[in-house]
């Protein structure tokens, strides 16, 4: 095991509109504010959403993506960071010429309008928000 103690840094509270394009508008604010590293933790709806639930086998990296078009809800937590190439989660044909911020995230995943007994869980790959969304990033240094 290998550990590394940090430092909290700066709290932000992010306030998402209905609408918005989740990766691109957090992933704009990461790099806007040179958040190098920290734990994410959301509270929201999606519309639409995009994620990996799981691997469909023990080779390589065979996963079920999954899409859903309609109104989900969602708790979820991840960490930040910066790799130099784009994690195979982002999926293929994704390139990088510099280390870009990588938002990891996994949730639990209401069901659907009327499953409300259903729940998933896995790995958030995007979405469109349904409401106003709270995100709250804590920096570690």
């Amino acid at each position: 095991m290998k550990a590394r103690e940090l430092r909290l840094g700066r709290i932000f509270q992010v306030q998402f509109e209905p609408g918005d394009d989740f990766f691109k508008e957090l992933n704009a604010f990461v790099k806007e504010k040179n958040i190098r590293g920290g734990s994410v933790f959301l509270l929201g709806a999606f519309t639409k959403l995009d994620m990996i639930s799981g691997f469909k086998s023990m080779k390589g990296y065979d996963v079920d993506r999954r899409a859903f078009h309609d109104w989900r809800e969602l708790v979820a937590l991840g960490n930040i960071s910066w790799p130099d190439r784009p994690p195979a989660a982002l999926g293929e044909g994704v390139e990088w010429k510099e280390p870009e911020p990588y938002v990891h995230i996994h949730m639990a995943l209401s069901g659907g309008p009327g499953k409300n007994e259903d729940v998933l869980v896995g790995h958030l790959s995007g979405g469109i928000l349904k409401g106003g969304m709270v995100v709250q990033i804590y920096e570690l240094v």
